[in-house]
């Protein structure tokens, strides 16, 4: 009997740190380059991109392409969508997430138009 005690417990335990799991940190995406402009998808503002200034170090301007819409009864950290993915074809910057939605932004006016996928994102 005290062995299925523990039995009960040991599994109990193991189904909830199984429950819990949380996700990796996101991969690091490498910046695209256009002249005195960079690129970037940073972690920190998930769905955002951003072009820096590499001579003044200084943001230009940052455009959120896609929103992540999180189901309130799930983990937050679950339901992420990251940007995995950018790309420079011309004067638009392509933009793919982990989703594998794709997003074209056109550098000029900085229209977001939506390739695969949409601009809402939900788990």
């Amino acid at each position: 009997m005290k062995s299925v005690v523990i039995l009960l417990m040991l599994l109990s335990v193991l189904s909830v740190s199984n429950a819990h799991a949380k996700r990796g940190a996101p991969a690091k995406v490498p910046a695209v380059m256009d002249g005195a402009l960079e690129y970037r998808a940073p972690t920190s503002e998930m769905g955002c991109v951003e072009a820096w200034n590499t001579k003044s170090q200084k943001m230009v301007w940052r455009r959120q392409i896609y929103i992540v819409k999180y189901d309130v009864g799930l983990e937050k950290d679950v339901q992420d969508i990251f940007i995995d993915s950018l790309k420079l074809r011309g004067n638009v910057l392509i933009v793919t997430n982990e989703r594998k939605s794709m997003y074209q932004l056109d550098l000029d006016s900085l229209n977001v138009k939506v390739l695969k996928g949409a601009l809402i994102e939900t788990k």
